[in-house]
């Protein structure tokens, strides 16, 4: 008559070892590439807003970060869809690597965000109709 639920379980080892990275802002540039295999993808900026200090003296400060986006269905929404102003919710995967220059000297390190899903909070504004 009724039926039970029943918990499935996974003969998988759950991950972990990663990097992850989740990000409320706004979408600035959206920039369509291709990797050197010829392989379409884009990136697009988003400006996230943090504040600094407490209480009275508190102030804004907006952190800017690139995304990179590889999966053919994400980029398809956000060429058709999305655009400069779009407020959106990001999990993104997190590496970094360190390149030195060729005296192997003056290291730095840059960090990749490779996002997985994401959320729309909200479209951006439909720009208006010139007037006549």
């Amino acid at each position: 008559m009724y039926k039970y639920a029943m918990r499935s379980f996974s003969s998988s080892i759950p991950r972990n070892d990663f990097a992850r990275m989740q990000l409320y802002g706004v979408v600035g540039k959206i920039v369509p590439r291709e990797s050197k295999d010829y392989v379409p993808f884009l990136t697009y900026s988003l400006a996230v807003n943090r504040f600094i200090g407490f209480s009275e003296e508190r102030t804004r400060a907006t952190d800017w970060y690139n995304i990179s986006v590889f999966d053919e269905k994400q980029i398809s929404f956000f060429e058709n869809h999305l655009g400069s102003g779009a407020v959106l919710i990001v999990d993104a995967d997190v590496s970094q690597k360190q390149v030195a220059d060729e005296n192997g000297e003056n290291k730095q390190i840059y960090t990749t965000l490779k996002q997985k899903k994401f959320d729309v909070v909200r479209f951006p504004k439909k720009p208006e109709a010139a007037e006549e």
